[in-house]
């Protein structure tokens, strides 16, 4: 007879592997290994669905794993198997046994995985048996009890309550720059040419610091804040911290950041890369004669002010849309403003934006309202090409982007034919056909290449709408760049 909740593979590789449900525990000959509550709840959860394959969208719409990291969960559960397997020395390759236990498959362009039951000495098990309460197992500490997930019409009517005072202390601070822009008699056309007129290595600098601070400002203000409420809650002392449960009470149960290496990693490459790319178009703007001249100019007045309110926008619709989004991998308390890393990356943003979106504008009107004035190419103009596509890449479609459901995944799709046909016509009309220049215009088939690439991928798999072609954060930028160059040839 069959006791409780326990399965056991009787064939393959695995054979004499168990899960005890009952017990939280997973063992192989002889060895066990504890699991927590919630590892256990995704097994279970796995083994009622057992002829499906689970993905992270499923386990978001579970009233309990919907805030768990589905793909570190499991990838977590097989390192326990490896580990199980190591333990008993039998000479065996713990990696055929993990096969053997899960089987992996991609959904739609989501990973899923599915416990091979049928191998096991409870192959008829159902869904009804295993749903079946067991009050001896139901000792759940309070603090480990969650609620569904709030829908994005509830995560919408709570943004401005939840961020009203940073908003405005943001509104005000744009404010006190306006005044003191006019108190010094200093228009956005001056002040860009300033900056221009600053060193390269200092601006390049400043932007990467300032692309640095929200990652600093997570994981040395944000996390700290999180387990100091954490700890006074739980009445629980720094021995008690694994890395697992600092991760869970920064992400879920005090929310203010999400510090696993995967989202620190992503995020940090991601604001470095735009920095760069912002840079490089900074130093190639240097490079055009005369340009200073030409930007202090009153017809530039007009352009740069719109795109700097259009940056502005995208930079606030950008928290707007990680706060109101509904995602298995993000909590979106974790991007409310009065988190230091949501501030911090709010003001990455609005200088970003604006300086790169300018900049742009800048070489672009130069070339298509002034043709007189001589532009030349240099590799600053290839950086510029390669890292804004790569940038839109990465933080877009990357392996890393789709693992952490990254808000700006329509990007790519979206933003690299326009920006790639800018740039293509830029080069061809601006530059002599030189080695440089070739290389310039060779970056255009191969990045077009990956896009066709993953444009097809993402019609197969029903998840590309015409929406996002018009909603995307760098089709907006696009869109306002390409709309003061069209004004530019009657104002």
């Amino acid at each position: 007879m069959k006791s409780g909740r326990k399965f056991t593979w009787v064939s393959g590789p695995a054979a004499g592997f168990y899960i005890d449900l009952d017990n939280q525990k997973i063992g192989y000959s002889g060895e066990e290994k504890s699991l927590t509550h919630l590892q256990t709840g995704l097994l279970q959860f796995m083994l009622s669905k057992h002829g499906e394959f689970i993905t992270a969208n499923d386990t978001a719409t579970h009233p309990e794993l919907f805030s768990i990291d589905f793909s570190k969960y499991i990838s977590t559960i097989k390192s326990f198997i490896r580990s199980l397997w190591k333990s008993a020395d039998k000479g065996q390759d713990a990696n055929l046994a993990v096969d053997e236990i899960f089987e992996k498959r991609s959904t739609y362009g989501n990973t899923g995985y599915r416990i091979k039951i049928e191998l096991t000495d409870r192959p008829d098990w159902s869904e009804e048996k295993i749903s079946e309460p067991h009050p001896e197992n139901e000792t759940i500490e309070k603090s480990e009890q969650v609620s569904p997930p709030p829908t994005s019409k509830e995560l919408r009517a709570n943004y401005f309550k939840n961020n009203w005072l940073p908003l405005f202390i943001y509104a005000f601070v744009i404010l006190s720059i306006v005044l003191l822009l006019d108190s010094t008699k200093l228009s956005v056309n001056t002040l860009l040419v300033s900056l221009i007129k600053i060193p390269f290595g200092y601006t390049f600098i400043a932007l990467c610091i300032i692309s640095v601070l929200p990652i600093l400002g997570g994981l040395l203000i944000d996390v700290p804040l999180a387990l100091k409420e954490y700890k006074r809650k739980n009445h629980i002392s720094d021995k008690q911290l694994d890395a697992e449960t600092i991760h869970n009470a920064a992400m879920y149960k005090v929310p203010r950041f999400d510090n696993s290496k995967e989202h620190v990693v992503f995020f940090l490459l991601c604001n470095l890369t735009g920095a760069i790319t912002a840079a490089s178009t900074l130093l190639y703007v240097k490079s055009i004669p005369g340009i200073q001249d030409y930007m202090a100019g009153a017809g530039t007045g007009y352009a740069y002010i719109i795109i700097l309110i259009i940056s502005l926008f995208v930079a606030l619709f950008n928290n707007y849309s990680l706060q109101t989004t509904p995602s298995p991998t993000r909590s979106a308390e974790n991007y409310i403003l009065t988190r230091a890393h949501a501030f911090l990356n709010l003001i990455h943003l609005s200088v970003s934006l604006p300086l790169g979106g300018s900049l742009i504008y800048t070489f672009l009107s130069v070339r298509f309202h002034h043709p007189e004035i001589n532009t030349f190419i240099t590799s600053a103009y290839i950086v510029l090409i390669i890292s804004g596509c790569c940038y839109l890449w990465f933080s877009a479609d990357s392996p890393a982007a789709r693992k952490i459901d990254s808000i700006s995944k329509d990007n790519f799709i979206t933003g690299l034919p326009i920006g790639l046909a800018l740039t293509t016509a830029y080069t061809i009309l601006s530059f002599k056909f030189n080695p440089v220049c070739i290389v310039a215009l060779i970056t255009t088939p191969v990045f077009l290449t990956v896009w066709l690439f993953y444009f097809i991928k993402r019609r197969k798999s029903h998840s590309l709408k015409l929406y996002y072609f018009l909603s995307s954060f760098f089709s907006v930028m696009a869109i306002s760049v390409i709309l003061m160059l069209v004004l530019g040839f009657w104002v």
